[in-house]
């Protein structure tokens, strides 16, 4: 009888371009990404991720391969740290923040195009929206999300920053999302080139289609990416909190490998493409 085991494909990580930093740590299991980090914090709680912490782990890092790291979590601007972190961070590269909105405003964008213009390095805004429809989008995300997302988009607009919007659509659906936003663009007048769009595409075509890409084409996140949190270094934003996308305890001390075994893994595979970091040059 043959016991073959079926193994699943294993990516090398080339050399750490993308470092994302977690500062909104939950043990709670992540079942999407735009909403896992809903439970807020404060000052009394100390499972968030402390500014000594961050400095002992760039510190591993090499800066010279550096190319951007990443401020994640849903409310990761209310941080009681996060100016003395972004401020840490920019001395490495330039900085994307990931937010719903809900901390941007008209005087937190002025404040950040001043701690921009501090340095040399750039601070770039990815902000989670679900739809241009209103009231479909805060079924997904929660009422009132749709209009905190906007009024974050045009605060930062006013202070020159030209924020990214992260979606989440159906691969079947993806040209009418990008209709849907251009015209959402021109009524509150903030930009919609291709590069303003971060989609994280759902529901791709089939395995089995022969237009994939080989997987030595593929441009995925774990190959030049490391999520580093409060429990440990992660492959992947989609896998925090899953032990199958855990590859160690610290960035001195991390497994360069990453087995594409989860639904989400395939999700990737089918892309085979960046989905988080930013893939421009």
């Amino acid at each position: 009888m043959n016991n073959s085991i079926i193994q699943a494909q294993c990516v090398q990580m080339s050399e750490l371009n993308h470092l994302f930093i977690d500062l909104e740590y939950t043990k709670e299991k992540n079942t999407n990404f735009n909403v896992y980090r809903s439970r807020s914090f404060n000052q009394k709680n100390k499972k968030y991720l402390q500014l000594d912490e961050i400095k002992d782990a760039l510190q591993k890092v090499d800066k010279s391969k550096l190319k951007y790291i990443y401020l994640t979590g849903k409310n990761s601007m209310s941080h009681p740290e996060f100016n003395h972190i972004l401020r840490l961070c920019l001395t490495y590269c330039s900085v994307t923040i990931f937010s719903d909105g809900s901390c941007i405003n008209d005087k937190k964008s002025r404040f950040l195009k001043r701690v921009e213009e501090e340095g040399n390095n750039e601070i770039i805004f990815k902000i989670f929206i679900n739809h241009y429809d209103e009231k479909k989008n805060d079924e997904i995300s929660g009422r009132g999300s749709f209009r905190k997302a906007l009024h974050a988009i045009t605060s930062l607009n006013k202070y020159g920053f030209n924020p990214i919007l992260v979606i989440k659509a159906p691969q079947s659906q993806l040209e009418e999302f990008k209709e849907g936003f251009v015209e959402l663009g021109k009524k509150f007048k903030f930009e919609t080139d291709d590069i303003n769009f971060s989609f994280l595409i759902q529901n791709t075509q089939s395995e089995n289609d022969k237009s994939l890409l080989p997987p030595e084409k593929w441009n995925l996140d774990c190959m030049t990416s490391r999520i580093f949190t409060k429990s440990g270094v992660y492959n992947c934003l989609s896998l925090l909190n899953d032990y199958r996308g855990r590859s160690g305890a610290n960035l001195s001390d991390f497994s360069k490998k990453c087995y594409l075994e989860t639904e989400k893994c395939h999700q990737c595979k089918l892309c085979g493409q960046q989905m988080y970091s930013n893939n421009w040059t």
